[in-house]
Order: C-alpha cells, then structure tokens, then sequence
C-alpha cells in the first residue's frame, strides 16, 4: 500500500486525506492544533456557533464539478439564498453587492455615474495594468470611489490600489451586477451545514480511515527524502501533501511570505436578527476600521433570543490572506519551482493563492488524485 503523509488539518488537508484513504492509500494527517478544521472550525460565543470568518459554500460550477454533492454526503447541506450588502456612507444608505446597476437609479449621483458609464462604452479604456486603472475602466470613477477605492486599501493595508497588479478577478465574479441579486440558481449553489455544529463532521468522515495527529507541529521536514520528524520520531511517506504556508514548508530559505491577517471582534445584541432577509453580510466601504460584520444566525440557522455579529478588522494577525502583489507571488513561485519530486502543494497557503474557495480548495484535492491515479 503506499503512503502519504499530509501536513495541516484544515479544509485542505482533510479533503485530500479523504480522497487518498477512499483511494487505497495509507494516510496520516498531522495537525498542529488540538482540533481539525482551522478556519472551518466551529467555536460558540454566547451560545451562538461561529467560524474565524463566515464558510459557506458557494459552488458556481455545479454541473461540472459535482462540490455541492460531494460535501454534502459528508455534511448534509442546507441550500442558502445568499445576499450581501455594502454600506456607502457618503449616500448614508445599504446598497447590493457586488455593484448591482438596480441600485443606480437611487444613488444621489446616479446621472454622473450614468454618465460615466456610457462614456465607457462609447469609448472603452486602454487595457489596465493596475487594479485601479481595471475598476475605473468597467465602472467609472464615481462608483469605484464609492465602493471598490477605499475598501480595497484597509483590505490590503496599502496606500495606493494602483499597487494591486492582480485585477483580472472581481469581487464574487462582478463588476456591475444585473438580474437577480442573489447567488441561489442552479449553476450558484450556497449552502451551509444543517448541524449545529457546522462543518465539524465533514472532518470527522473525511478522516475516518486516516491516522490523525494532533497536537503534532512538525519539528523538522525533509523534503527530499519525504520524512518530517514530530515529536523526535521521524514519520516517512511515499509522497508528501502540504497544506501550510510554502516558507515555513521549506524553513524560510527562500524569505518570509507576507500575508494579511485579520482580528475577529464578537457582539451579542439583544434582538433575534439584525440583517434583513437572507443577508448574511455587509461589507463596509468607507473609512471605518472593519471592512465587513458577518451576522452568523443567517448561516447556522440557530435559535436564541439574541444574535451574534462579529467585525473583521484587518491586521498582522494570523497568516490568512496571500498578498496579490508581484514580488511575493514571484517569491511563492520561486518556492513552488524548488519543491522536489512526490512533495504536492494545496490550499490557500500551499499554492499562496488568495483568490481560492472552498470549492476551489476540494478541486484542488481532485486534481491530485487524478494525477496520482
């Protein structure tokens, strides 16, 4: 039987040991928390289940990749109409996002917005080089400032977008939105778990047939002969599946990868629900420290008299957020071109890809197997 070893116990690490083990392999999983999950992890505050950042799964490729089945024999899935909003303080008002063009007609500038947005068809731009130059081209300057400029520097803690030279995505596939304001239609599935517990059992079945180690940072990794020493025992693996961060993969030779953290600030009011309808987030805009408040009772479902919102602030907290700058996506490049042969990198901190899903995540595992096979 051959084996495999995969560092890292979150949605990535979980979901490749998964496919291995249903694949006739001989899996161990090495997670340095006491629990698996990372950022899928279900806590409870006040009662109320939570994640370190709101987790549904937005699958948008449903026909073709099957995600939403396959996670929902794991967990069984509740199908969510998902809606978002931004705050634009400077109109004082709760607009659709990402950018719907409904929402124009009821903007106090909707006939300098119009305006620009017709010279932009009339005349399209030269094609952009900066996030900046991308945003002002497909919607024009008054709705970029309103909600794309000022976002976009608190995310990334800059003080220019025009640093941003990755722009070929958009904020949930859009730029200006028209037809429906919710992601719930065949080809954009959302969904969240029905237990109260969240995602927890998908890593309880996904790690059945899985030698799991918790508690269990690795000490030492060598790469080349495919063996990590844990807890002075070194472990050895026909291959090696990495789901942590590359420059701690590779003992920093290469320098240290930035990433953009985030501090999570809990509030429990006394009402049942504060958002209206489906909406389970607003995104904030303006010059305000948080740049989005997650109401989690619009996920989980759960019953109480109160509700939880928790404000994500942005900081040097944590490793969560790859940098979509040129010289750490060339520096992650570098480290990817040095890993040896039977060492495979996945997730959002192995691949140190910002732009991925939980849905992008698991293709990832699938892509693996296939190449394996």
């Amino acid at each position: 039987m051959k084996s495999a070893i995969v560092i890292g116990g979150g949605i990535s690490g979980t979901s490749v040991s998964y496919l291995l083990s249903e694949n006739g392999w001989d899996v161990t999983l090495l997670e340095r928390n006491s629990y698996l999950g990372g950022g899928f992890k279900t806590f409870y505050y006040g009662g109320h289940p939570f994640t370190s950042g709101p987790r549904p799964l937005a699958s948008r490729k449903e026909q073709e990749t099957g995600v939403f089945q396959f996670v929902n024999t794991l967990v069984p899935l509740r199908k969510l109409d998902h809606g978002l909003l931004t705050y634009v303080e400077r109109d004082g008002q709760f607009y659709s996002y990402p950018i719907h063009e409904d929402d124009i007609p009821r903007m106090p500038d909707a006939d300098q917005i119009q305006t620009e947005l017709d010279e932009l068809k009339e005349s399209p731009p030269q094609p952009p080089t900066n996030f900046e130059e991308f945003w002002m081209g497909r919607v024009g300057k008054t709705l970029y400032d309103k909600f794309i400029n000022v976002y976009s520097k608190k995310m990334w803690q800059i003080k220019s977008n025009i640093e941003l030279k990755e722009f070929k995505w958009s904020p949930k596939g859009y730029t200006l939105k028209s037809g429906s304001r919710l992601c719930s239609s065949p080809d954009c599935l959302v969904g969240y778990p029905y237990a109260y517990d969240g995602y927890d059992q998908y890593f309880e079945n996904t790690t059945r047939n899985v030698k799991v180690l918790l508690n269990s940072k690795p000490e030492k990794i060598d790469l080349e002969k495919r063996r990590v020493k844990v807890k002075d025992e070194w472990l050895n693996a026909d291959i090696l599946v990495n789901t942590i961060s590359l420059d701690e993969l590779m003992d920093y030779c290469f320098g240290e990868l930035p990433y953009i953290g985030r501090d999570f600030f809990k509030l429990i009011l006394p009402v049942e629900e504060v958002f209206p309808g489906s909406v389970q987030f607003i995104y904030y805009a303006n010059e305000e420290q948080f740049t989005r408040v997650v109401e989690y009772k619009k996920l989980t479902f759960h019953k109480a008299p109160t509700t939880l919102l928790v404000l994500e602030i942005p900081s040097s907290n944590g490793r969560l957020y790859p940098l979509p700058f040129p010289e750490p996506k060339a520096l992650a490049e570098k480290y990817m071109n040095a890993l040896p042969e039977n060492i495979y990198t996945l997730g959002r901190l192995g691949t140190y890809t910002y732009n991925i899903d939980m849905e992008g995540i698991i293709l990832q595992a699938f892509d693996l197997i296939e190449i394996l096979k």
